[in-house]
């Protein structure tokens, strides 16, 4: 009975040792593929690999993962700069998007303006949101709604009007991966002014919070 036990064992163990090995591989992919942050620095070590630093006035909330409209997976990251009511001034949201292997789509863009950071150019936009509450309720299952009800989780409020700034490059490729970073200000009154002098102070605001590390 020993003996069987002995074998039992040894069986178990060369299974382990050579059929999983597959299994090992992938798993240390897995834990090679990461993003964290260690204090003002958020690395992500694929799609796309980058290291962020975020100035000390933005403090991080958090990340939430989710799969947007049943076709792509979603992750957010989020520095915030808040008032003592927690009332957020400005921030910075992240977001890491990937079409799911089931779904035969690209992402595609028109680049009417660039910028260059960190080596790589980023297509770039400016939009406000006059009235946020009436924007996210309109569509409460779409990425921008989401984010808004997780940092509603963590006890933060959304301005009732925004400008925001969007950074955006394709990552792979493929074209089937890319990443986005919004610079986000309560615009308060003015979510409507598309004074060229206002944009370009915005813009100047939205490149200051960070610095793409090499």
């Amino acid at each position: 009975m020993k003996r069987a036990l002995l074998s039992v064992f040894t069986f178990a163990c060369v299974l382990f040792m050579h059929a999983p090995a597959a299994s090992q591989r992938r798993a240390a992919a897995g834990a090679r593929r990461t993003r964290v942050v260690k204090g003002q620095v958020l690395t992500s070590t694929y799609l796309p690999p980058i290291r962020i630093r975020f100035d000390r006035r933005f403090r991080y909330v958090g990340s939430q993962k989710f799969i947007l409209y049943e076709r792509a997976q979603v992750e957010q990251q989020f520095f915030v700069d808040a008032d003592a009511r927690r009332r957020i001034r400005r921030m910075y949201m992240l977001q890491f998007e990937s079409y799911l292997p089931n779904v035969d789509a690209k992402y595609d863009y028109t680049a009417a303006e660039t910028v260059k950071l960190g080596g790589k150019e980023y297509i770039v936009n400016a939009e406000s949101i006059p009235n946020v509450a009436a924007a996210l309720a309109q569509n409460p299952q779409s990425d921008v709604a989401r984010a808004g009800a997780f940092l509603e989780g963590k006890g933060y409020r959304v301005g009732e009007s925004v400008r925001f700034q969007r950074f955006v490059r394709l990552v792979d490729e493929s074209k089937r991966s890319e990443f986005i970073m919004l610079y986000i200000e309560d615009a308060g009154a003015n979510a409507s002014s598309v004074d060229e002098k206002a944009m370009r102070e915005f813009r100047e605001r939205a490149l200051k919070g960070f610095v793409i590390l090499k």
